[in-house]
């Protein structure tokens, strides 16, 4: 019985370090660009007086960008945890992989929803209300 359980720590351990050595290799064969602030679609003061140029730029250029830096150290971090194996430091970067990426992209998506020609008066039953 004693010898079932070695074998089987054995086995166990050998498709762990076979499973550590194909994600090392799997991982270095994708190359990641890194993440960019992207242009607005229109200019800082294009949305006064509903929003002030200077808090357009503050939200853009510092606020938003501040993701995109961590987002990409972040993804640093775990590229090089990844290459060593070391789970312990993958699962610990997750949440700032998770939180950063959700700050990029709802950011993103956010300045596109903004728009210098929008607005009017709702129509339909808003309208209406």
């Amino acid at each position: 019985r004693s010898s079932d359980l070695t074998g089987a720590a054995a086995m166990l351990s050998l498709r762990a370090t076979s499973h550590s050595k194909l994600i090392r290799v799997l991982g270095s064969l994708v190359p990641r660009q890194k993440h960019t602030l992207p242009d607005l679609p229109y200019d800082y003061g294009a949305l006064h007086p509903h929003i002030s140029a200077e808090i357009m730029q503050l939200h853009h250029s510092k606020h938003h960008a501040a993701y995109v830096n961590n987002l990409n150290v972040a993804e640093e971090k775990y590229a090089e945890a990844l290459a060593k194996g070391d789970i312990t430091s993958q699962v610990a970067l997750q949440p700032a992989l998770k939180f950063n990426g959700g700050g990029h992209v709802n950011h993103s998506i956010f300045w596109t929803n903004l728009s210098p020609n929008g607005g009017g008066e709702p129509d339909g039953e808003i309208g209406r209300a």
